[in-house]
């Protein structure tokens, strides 16, 4: 005999498989550790599918949504954790954090070649005065003329 015909008054036949149970705290602490959807439906037996419909039908958000939002819960605890190693006097620690979140090098002459590449920019800039000085710095730059033409030129014009 077959189970539906077993059926009190009222009820449904039960047809397809057994509905999947998703422990949602566990899926937000793989998030965290920095699994994604593919990887969480295989762990815990299921198509990516049902995950992402069944995250829109249980948490009310598409799995995208959901999994920014853990990701980035799991990111703030990660640099808690990362901030606390580094108060506690661990000096790598310091100087990666230095690095990713003050923007700090081991090579700040970089910095100074700017700086000073910048300065004289801005020194030559200062010293055009007209448009005949500007097309004697591009004919010096076209190597069209020497520093001595450029230099008799704009003292002609001077």
């Amino acid at each position: 005999m077959k189970k539906n015909m077993l059926l009190k008054p009222g009820e449904k036949p039960v047809r397809g498989r057994k509905r999947a149970v998703i422990n949602w705290d566990e899926v937000s602490k793989f998030i965290m550790a920095g699994s994604n959807g593919m990887q969480i439906a295989a762990y815990i037996g299921i198509c990516e599918d049902t995950l992402y419909s069944r995250c829109r039908e249980d948490n009310k958000k598409d799995f995208s949504l959901f999994l920014t939002e853990q990701r980035q819960k799991g990111n703030t605890y990660l640099l808690g954790k990362q901030y606390q190693v580094a108060m506690g006097g661990n000096v790598s620690m310091l100087i990666w954090l230095g690095k990713q979140r003050l923007g700090q090098t081991d090579q700040p002459r970089d910095k100074e070649e700017f700086n000073g590449s910048l300065s004289n920019l801005l020194g030559m800039m200062h010293m055009i005065k007209s448009s005949g000085d500007f097309s004697a710095l591009v004919k010096l730059a076209r190597k069209d003329t020497s520093e001595e033409e450029l230099k008799e030129d704009v003292t002609e014009r001077d």
